[in-house]
């Protein structure tokens, strides 16, 4: 009996590892095409499974975290540019001036 309450509470992790993989390979995949036929591809999880698994853990649906990612990922590139551009000097009347001729 101990070995069928072991297996139960030790599943949910297990899943979770499988969760934690498939978002790291989304992350790192984010800037391609993601659909279900990917995500099941590279979880080995059907779509119900899917939908599940991201409900039950990260309390979303899989394509609503994957979207919430891009805006992420875009926030933090916009940021990256506008602290470039902060830091790049902006060139004197001078400089302008010797650049046009």
């Amino acid at each position: 009996m101990n070995n069928v309450v072991n297996l139960k509470l030790t599943k949910p992790q297990s899943d979770r590892s499988k969760l934690d993989e498939l978002c790291k390979w989304i992350d790192a995949h984010i800037d391609q095409s993601l659909g279900w036929a990917e995500l099941s591809a590279h979880s080995h999880m059907d779509h119900l499974e899917l939908q599940r698994q991201f409900s039950a853990h990260l309390k979303t649906s899989p394509m609503q975290w994957i979207r919430t990612r891009r805006i992420e990922c875009k926030k933090a590139s916009m940021a990256q540019t506008m602290e470039a551009q902060l830091h790049t000097p902006t060139p004197t009347p001078m400089q302008l001036m010797l650049k046009t001729n």
